[in-house]
This record gives structure tokens, C-alpha cells and sequence, in this order.
């Protein structure tokens, strides 16, 4: 895992997350935005797979790729071929968490349903922001 002092996320990765991180926040209703800020203000994503780290922050008027450091209360762990399965119909997120390929932290069980309502979303902006960065290419193929 990246020290506060490395980069988080080699560079064209880190573009891509940060694109999809605006594109996913012009996808939820300011309802939605005020659910996640309320259940779940600060959660980190890791891939070790890229030694990357997204440290995502939800507030009611917006999300935002905050600054690495510190240790958020909810980490979201899984390979970056896991997100890119996921989001081009490879394998679902939950084949993949019962698989053991994503690991989560500090997830309250009550607020289980913002966690939810974050995923579709999440994968349509993947994938849209996968499109622009790389749009000659399929997605890779584990």
C-alpha cells in the first residue's frame, strides 16, 4: 500500500477514477448525494493489484477525489480487473465479494442500502470514463 507520500494511483488509472468520480456525481439526485454524505462520507477505495488508492469524499452538495491520508472508517479493497469486470458484464460485484475479490471495512450493516444505491451508477460511470480514456480499445480481459 502506498505511503501518504507516494502518488495514489499511477497517473492514467488516477485520471480515469477522478472522471468517473465526476461523471458518477452527475448521476445521483441530490437526495442520493445527501444519503451518501450522511451514511458514508469518506470511503477509500484500494487496488493493489495498481498499488492505487481513491480516497472518495461525499458531502450533500457534491462528491470529490479528496487528498490521500489518514485511514477513512469505510475502505472498499478489490483488483482493478475486479471494477472493470463488474462494469462491462464480466462478473457482478457480488459474485465477485462472495468470491472473496473485494474486500470491505467498516461498513455499517444498517447503512448497507446508500452502499447499494452507489453501485449502478458507479459502473455506468466506469465505464463511460473507461470510453473516453481508452476508446479504441475493448476493456481488458483478465
Amino acid at each position: 500500500m502506498p505511503s501518504d507520500s507516494t502518488p495514489a494511483v499511477d497517473p492514467p488509472f488516477a485520471a480515469l477514477l477522478g472522471r468517473m468520480i465526476a461523471l458518477l456525481d452527475g448521476r445521483l439526485t441530490p437526495r442520493q448525494r445527501e444519503q451518501l454524505a450522511a451514511a458514508m462520507p469518506d470511503i477509500l477505495w484500494e487496488f493493489p493489484d495498481v498499488d492505487g488508492r481513491l480516497h472518495l469524499r461525499a458531502t450533500a452538495t457534491g462528491l470529490e477525489v479528496a487528498p490521500p491520508g489518514g485511514a477513512p472508517p469505510f475502505v472498499v479493497r478489490m483488483p482493478r480487473a475486479t471494477l472493470e469486470d463488474a462494469a462491462f458484464g464480466r462478473r457482478s460485484l457480488g459474485a465477485a465479494f462472495l468470491a472473496g475479490k473485494i474486500h470491505v471495512r467498516g461498513m455499517n450493516p444498517l447503512r448497507l442500502r446508500e452502499f447499494i444505491m452507489l453501485v449502478d451508477p458507479l459502473l455506468d460511470a466506469y465505464r463511460e470514463a473507461h470510453r473516453e480514456f481508452i476508446p479504441a480499445s475493448p476493456p481488458p480481459v483478465p
